[in-house]
């Protein structure tokens, strides 16, 4: 039975990493054939990994196959970096310029920290790995780009990919980090969350943000304008290259750990009294530094969803920590949107978050997350920011 599940995982990652070959192909047909070549072969062997890397099955397989011999959980990173460097010298790239040079030494970091310091519970720690790994990996830059493929129709970049199957690893594997949910799952039931999670999140935003003048209508031009190939090649663009990027560090890791953090605690009203107190005042400084007039936008979000926590959590209807957790990682996904400009995009922004993040409790599966983000960042076509700063 359980090499039968196995077998399951392995077919559906083979699966989808085909079909995604497919559509690559669509695209990009009028690219040289060495590119295609190329691409295609880093393009089904990343996305296979993507695809069955955070499985549970796979995860235990990894585990009982490398704790014999620390050295042995280097193999995987490795092989990272050097699919990683093998693309770019195919393309005639070289990844030693600049800040890329660094890469080694950052990427190896979670790796080489969990197996120093191995922990059985989620600590304040494991955050400050998280953001050590996370920061130098959001700022540095390959010069020549690392897409997929390098010209045409980008299926992803392989520097993203990695650094998402390396979070996965890191803290999946090595640290052990229980419910990250990081694996296809086709469910209905989920399929339904997810789409009521979309819903949910248009209709706030124009209960919110269309009454008050801070979106327009835009949905016949830009319907009209766009056929339906060039709509599905943007949702996949967006899946693909950002929402399972940014849904397994917020929700698969942060939310996640805060949730298990928070949940040993006596009480959870300490950690909403601290987290309600610092992201007040950081919604205010943001909020301040970036539309004086609207300075209060952010600061209303972080109130209405932090006391939505509240409510939450006084009713028990997850286990403790849920809803704390939650609206946490909610407004610092809203706050880190900051570079778009607009004091409303970051309220919107933390808004998504929760329905993000909801989806994610309720489905324990940051594809179902990812879904939700890109239908949400795929919505241009029924509303739009107005360019308010």
């Amino acid at each position: 039975m359980l090499m039968k599940k196995y077998l399951h995982t392995i077919v559906t990652g083979a699966s989808l990493s085909i079909l995604l070959f497919g559509i690559f192909l669509y695209f990009n047909y009028q690219q040289p054939t060495n590119e295609l070549l190329v691409a295609g072969i880093y393009l089904l062997v990343l996305y296979f990994l993507l695809f069955t890397t955070g499985h549970p099955l796979t995860t235990e397989w990894i585990k009982k196959n490398t704790h014999s011999l620390a050295e042995k959980s280097l193999i995987f990173p490795v092989i990272l970096i050097a699919l990683l460097y093998s693309y770019m010298w195919a393309h005639g790239f070289s990844p030693f310029q600049g800040t890329a040079a660094l890469f080694p030494f950052f990427f190896l970091f979670p790796v080489l920290g969990f197996l120093a310091f191995k922990k059985t519970q989620v600590v304040w720690s494991d955050f400050i790995i998280l953001l050590f790994f996370l920061i130098p990996a959001t700022l540095i830059s390959f010069k020549n780009g690392t897409g997929l493929p390098v010209n045409g129709v980008n299926f992803g970049s392989v520097y993203k990919i990695i650094i998402v199957l390396m979070g996965v690893y890191a803290f999946g594997v090595i640290r052990g980090i229980k419910d990250i949910g990081f694996y296809p799952e086709f469910n209905l039931k989920y399929l339904g969350t997810a789409i009521l999670c979309w819903v949910g999140f248009i209709g706030l935003v124009f209960l919110v943000a269309y009454t008050g003048g801070f979106v327009r209508l835009a949905a016949t031009d830009s319907l009209i304008s766009k056929n339906l190939p060039e709509v599905f090649r943007n949702f996949t663009r967006i899946f693909i290259g950002t929402a399972l990027f940014e849904e397994l560090y917020f929700r698969g890791l942060i939310q996640n750990m805060l949730k298990q953090k928070i949940g040993r605690y006596t009480s959870w009203h300490k950690s909403w009294q601290w987290g309600f107190g610092i992201f007040l005042v950081l919604a205010l400084i943001t909020g301040y530094l970036m539309n004086k007039p609207l300075f209060w936008f952010p600061v209303l979000i972080t109130i209405l969803l932090f006391l939505a926590a509240f409510i939450f959590e006084k009713r028990q209807i997850q286990p403790q920590g849920t809803y704390v957790a939650l609206a946490i990682t909610s407004i610092f996904f809203g706050l880190v949107h900051f570079h778009a400009g607009s004091v409303i995009f970051v309220g919107l922004a933390s808004v998504a978050g929760w329905a993000y993040g909801y989806t994610y409790l309720k489905t324990n599966n940051v594809f179902y997350a990812a879904l939700v983000h890109t239908l949400v960042n795929s919505s241009e076509f029924l509303f739009a920011l107005d360019g308010l700063k």
